[in-house]
């Protein structure tokens, strides 16, 4: 795996935590932030596959 694709997953990581951490701060009520949190994690998840495909 390259540098560049370990920073991808790490940028995509904090991203899941910092959606994560807000929807914590509203008590899980926020539909945007749970929005956002389910976006990211398919982003991740988008990413994580396409390494399988190859």
């Amino acid at each position: 795996m390259h540098c560049d694709d370990k920073r991808m997953f790490l940028v995509l990581e904090e991203e899941i935590i910092t959606c994560w951490e807000s929807l914590k701060k509203t008590g899980f009520q926020d539909e945007s932030a749970l929005k956002e949190l389910n976006e990211s994690i398919k982003n991740y998840n988008d990413y994580k596959n396409s390494f399988k495909q190859s």
